[in-house]
């Protein structure tokens, strides 16, 4: 009866620390699920990214040089000039494609860089990723694909730079269909594919309930020490952020250098890792900002000096001027909402839900110093 009681008033410290790191682990696989589902499964997200990368230097060259090839490929330009050119210049129909060929991939730069091109790419990856979307939710047959493939048609891209080839507006028409067709997914993957997004959309619901259950167990485990616990909760939260961030840069040199051989060819993979990524660090860096305010909380209701001056600075202010002391709590919430890296503050839930947490953080420090400081006055 007695190490039971004991165990009852000090709380479970190793149960409590154990959660704790449980949930820090899990936090890390929540953070990976969610820019998953919010990337792969989000067409708003996925055209953002689509855009950013055309906006990108080394990958709108690189697009560049795919069209020109495309085009290139699909269409005979030296057969269209002799078609053109009188019979007596028709021997030139060679050195002038050739010429051609060799301006086509800066004449498809400069096409990108017009707003109403880079509109068309817009349009393209958003058709093709809600096609992909309704084929993930099963739509089957009743969607419609290429030969059984989900696409990202560029076509009409190649028919705007074979207008401004200077061939003529007929060579535009001479672009067949099939032409610049990229394959998302083949049919053979899509069942594969159904499933992956099934567990997609789960995972981020399950692993975050997860996370946020163990930590609540481990603060209430924690019987006196919850302080503590808070703190160390705070700490997992930060400390998952970092590790993300962390990997994401690891595993990008590796990626890169394993499957790019060509120097040349890095700069473009590195921004495509890059700006594919950039919602992961969003994720990770706000799982790091919320983590290190809650550690900030918890230490600032702790026994260190420096927190204990704080808050024997700020009891008469509490006492004797309660509504200056709200104003100054409401602006620092702002502050916080307004400069701190979280991406749910740029959310009306993820506003209010973090309103209500300060509020009751502030209104329990608020009694602690009160409590404390019954003297200072």
């Amino acid at each position: 009866m007695g190490s039971e009681a004991t165990a009852a008033a000090g709380g479970h410290r190793k149960l409590s620390l154990a959660l704790v790191i449980v949930a820090g682990v899990l936090a890390v696989f929540a953070i990976f699920s969610i820019w998953a589902n919010r990337q792969a499964l989000n067409t708003d997200n996925w055209v953002h990214t689509s855009d950013r990368l055309l906006q990108n230097e080394e990958v709108e060259q690189r697009l560049s040089a795919y069209i020109a090839a495309q085009l290139l490929a699909h269409v005979d330009v030296k057969a269209e000039l002799e078609k053109q050119l009188p019979k007596q210049l028709a021997a030139l129909a060679g050195p002038v494609a050739a010429g051609i060929a060799q301006v086509a991939p800066t004449v498809a730069e400069r096409a990108l860089a017009n707003p109403a091109v880079q509109g068309l790419w817009s349009d393209a990856n958003r058709a093709a990723h809600e096609t992909l979307l309704k084929l993930l939710d099963g739509g089957g047959d009743a969607i419609s694909t290429e030969g059984g493939k989900v696409t990202l048609d560029l076509n009409a891209l190649l028919k705007k730079v074979a207008a401004q080839l200077g061939v003529g507006e007929g060579l535009a028409e001479k672009v067949p269909p099939e032409a610049g067709r990229l394959t998302i997914l083949r049919s053979d993957q899509i069942s594969t594919a159904q499933d992956g997004a099934k567990l997609i959309r789960t995972l981020p619901v399950v692993l975050t309930a997860l996370v946020l259950l163990l930590l609540i167990a481990a603060i209430w485990l924690a019987g006196p020490r919850r302080r503590q616990a808070l703190r160390a909760a705070g700490l997992a939260f930060a400390i998952a952020g970092a590790l993300v961030l962390t990997l994401r840069t690891v595993a990008g040199h590796a990626l890169v250098n394993s499957l790019v051989a060509n120097e040349a060819n890095k700069p473009a993979v590195e921004a495509v890792w890059s700006i594919g990524t950039s919602l992961l660090a969003t994720v990770a860096t706000s799982a790091l900002a919320f983590g290190i305010l809650v550690f900030l909380a918890a230490w600032l209701a702790g026994p260190t000096q420096l927190a204990t001056g704080l808050r024997r600075a700020a009891a008469p202010y509490l006492r004797e001027q309660p509504l200056a002391a709200g104003i100054a709590a409401f602006l620092l919430w702002v502050a916080l909402v307004a400069w701190v890296p979280i991406a749910a503050f740029g959310k009306p839930l993820g506003i209010l839900l973090f309103a209500l947490l300060f509020a009751v953080g502030a209104e329990l420090l608020r009694r602690r110093t009160l409590h404390e400081f019954q003297e200072t006055g």
